[in-house]
């Protein structure tokens, strides 16, 4: 996901962060039409030290290209993995969900895949979240405000779901996506990705 749009003009803000230590890594970032970006990704089942090589790939090129979250589908690995960074507090998640939520509301998003893309979502404000940290270690936490919704926004791409997929018709630079998926299925990786509320948990007990 990009980081919210300010006020600054766009020629002031470069695409890509220089200042950065350039290690040799081996991975790119993935860019829209790749079909891995409609992957259905897989869990993560083994915790050492090539995941956590993989999860400092994915930080450099987050932080690379300006973002503040990224999935692995992004760089072309189709695991249920994701990281992100705000303020300077990074967050590394595996198998994650959702497991309820507050009130949805909208927001501009963007996404490094989709580049010049920029998509009004309604997700929830307050979800509770579940995964695993880089070494296998189960977190249980709340997220509220920016944070709720960069996870979800990965949880997505988890899904083979984008931004893209929540436009409206009349918006022109969605239209003839070469990605585009039949209906029902769409809606269907949606609700995967979508938080539970307290009444749905509790019409299926």
């Amino acid at each position: 996901m990009n980081a919210p749009a300010t006020n600054a003009a766009p020629e002031r803000q470069p695409p890509q962060r220089d200042d950065l230590p350039r290690p040799d890594f081996q991975r790119r970032l993935v860019f829209y039409p790749d079909r891995i970006l409609r992957t259905v990704c897989q869990p993560v089942e083994t915790f050492d030290s090539a995941l956590r090589d993989l999860v400092a790939e994915m930080l450099f090129l987050m932080r690379h290209h300006r973002g503040i979250g990224l999935a692995a589908p992004q760089v072309g690995v189709p695991q249920r993995l994701m990281v992100s960074c705000l303020e300077e507090h990074p967050l590394v998640l595996a198998n994650l969900e959702v497991k309820d939520c507050g009130t949805p509301r909208d927001f501009v998003e963007g996404c490094l895949s989709l580049p010049g893309v920029q998509v009004n979502v309604r997700r929830p404000e307050r979800i509770r979240v579940t995964g695993y940290d880089g070494y296998g270690q189960r977190r249980s936490f709340g997220a509220v405000g920016l944070w709720a919704r960069v996870l979800q926004h990965e949880l997505d791409h988890l899904n083979g779901v984008l931004i893209c997929d929540y436009h409206h018709p009349e918006f022109e630079q969605c239209t003839h996506c070469p990605l585009e998926l039949p209906t029902e299925l769409l809606e269907e990786r949606k609700q995967q990705s979508r938080p539970r509320t307290p009444s749905q948990l509790r019409r299926n007990h």
